[in-house]
């Protein structure tokens, strides 16, 4: 389990190989044996006995901003299993392994992308012929995955059959909005349209919560298995986030479905601002973050976690 210490005023201690967690309201005791790790997003005080049996038992124990983004944590000075994880990260970036692991987080991707098609032309009266042939379009993509076999260029390959049915799945989703809504293609930073800004915020809450449940598992965040490792980013977690894009984008079609979104969620560039670009508002901000928490944001970390988990497992098997 993860445990989050966020109330101010909080303290963390040591009760032989228990922890106890004594926050204003309220006063615990947990086994180290059922923690993986533990995050500390507020003031808290921490004892060096809780520190010992964090680094004792392989505990991560990680600092974060009120938001969940770690900026620190505690190592053992001599190698573990952490130390162990991490050279195997590095050693599988271009392997067979490295291939295989990929190739399972693309069809996994497509495969979600296709069932929230279905489940869209399935809930509608008259299904958009967009939807179908994005469908269709995914089809084939999860039919060229499969017959994939490895090549040192196996990363450039994944992305060409991932991104083939890309324009297609965007246009579906395009056709099932309300009209004053529809897009024309999927425009990241800035956004061209209120779609896509509403999903661009959304993601950034996604890679958010991600890295904190990679940081948390003890893999290196910053060395992607199937996105190419890039100074100053956390390329793992572009990596996990791809397996939780169609939840996030799900979000995004409910709030417009909806009618949840209104023209207040979304700012007017002002005197001596860019003139192009879409951007949420405060209020919009908050709607998007709420609607986040509420649907998806718990699923999200556990299925993160469970993930993280199986690909340190599979890394552990290779010699």
């Amino acid at each position: 389990m993860i445990v989050e210490i966020s109330e101010h005023g909080s303290v963390l201690k040591r009760n032989h190989d228990c922890f106890l967690i004594q926050t204003p309201s309220d006063k615990i005791e947990i086994p180290a044996e059922k923690v993986d790790a533990i995050m500390i997003t507020a003031n808290a005080l921490v004892s060096t006995q809780a520190v010992a049996l964090c680094l004792e038992k392989g505990i991560q124990l990680v600092l974060a901003n009120w938001s969940g983004k770690p900026f620190g944590r505690f190592w053992m000075s001599t190698p573990g299993r952490a130390t162990e994880v991490r050279r195997k990260q590095y050693l599988h970036q271009e392997s067979v392994l490295a291939f295989e692991l990929s190739k399972e987080i693309v069809s996994r991707k497509l495969r979600e992308q296709k069932k929230l098609l279905v489940d869209l032309k399935n809930n509608r009266k008259t299904p958009s012929e967009k939807v179908q042939k994005a469908i269709e379009s995914i089809n084939r993509s999860l039919a060229s995955l499969k017959s994939l076999e490895y090549a040192l260029s196996f990363k450039q390959s994944l992305l060409g059959i991932e991104g083939f049915a890309a324009s297609e799945y965007f246009s579906a989703i395009s056709a099932i909005l309300p009209k004053k809504y529809a897009f024309r293609e999927r425009s990241r930073q800035p956004a061209e349209d209120k779609f896509n800004a509403v999903l661009n915020y959304a993601y950034g809450l996604t890679y958010s919560s991600l890295e904190k449940v990679v940081i948390l598992s003890g893999l290196d965040p910053n060395a992607g298995i199937y996105h190419a490792d890039a100074y100053g980013k956390p390329t793992l977690v572009f990596d996990v986030i791809e397996l939780f894009r169609a939840k996030v984008d799900r979000l995004a079609i409910k709030l417009f479905t909806k009618r949840m979104v209104g023209d207040s969620w979304f700012t007017v560039p002002q005197q001596g601002e860019p003139a192009s670009g879409v951007f949420l508002s405060k209020e919009g901000r908050k709607a998007v973050i709420d609607g986040y928490m509420t649907d998806v944001s718990k699923s999200i970390e556990r299925e993160g976690w469970v993930y993280c988990r199986k690909m340190i497992a599979k890394l552990m098997e290779e010699g």
